[in-house]
């Protein structure tokens, strides 16, 4: 701490991210889990009917994939300052994922919290017992 003069410093420690950890028997439901994860922090998850957007990202292992698939919809988000009323993973197979949301215009506020980035940040996909696990960490 030091003195409290009239300079000094002071380390302050603070977090600025949140994890999301979704699981289920499939690679792509537990992707679809990690993405209403996401929705729901950001307080633009609205089930219901809204207009479908198709999203195909490819990437060099898992863990990547995921990161950017979470990012495609974000920015989708974002974007089109929308909600997001569906999500569907297709599949999740040889470095692609693909599948679709459904997006709907947004009410005028949204109670949630801005997500900056995806990040790698102890990232892990897995398969667990018979089951998958993903972690991801959000920049906030």
């Amino acid at each position: 701490m030091g003195d409290h003069g009239a300079s000094g410093f002071e380390i302050l420690e603070h977090t600025a991210d949140v994890g999301v950890r979704a699981w289920s028997a499939t690679l792509e439901e537990t992707f679809r889990q990690s993405t209403l994860g996401l929705l729901d922090i950001v307080g633009v998850w609205q089930p219901g009917e809204g207009m479908r957007e198709a999203i195909a990202v490819e990437g060099r292992d898992l863990g990547a994939l995921l990161v950017d698939w979470l990012g495609e919809v974000l920015y989708l988000q974002d974007v089109r300052d929308v909600v997001i009323t569906e999500v569907h993973t297709a599949r999740v197979a040889g470095g692609r994922a693909h599948g679709w949301v459904e997006l709907a215009e947004r009410p005028s506020t949204i109670e949630g919290t801005a997500v900056k980035a995806i990040t790698y940040h102890q990232l892990q996909v897995e398969q667990v017992a018979d089951r998958w696990v993903a972690t991801v960490y959000l920049d906030i």
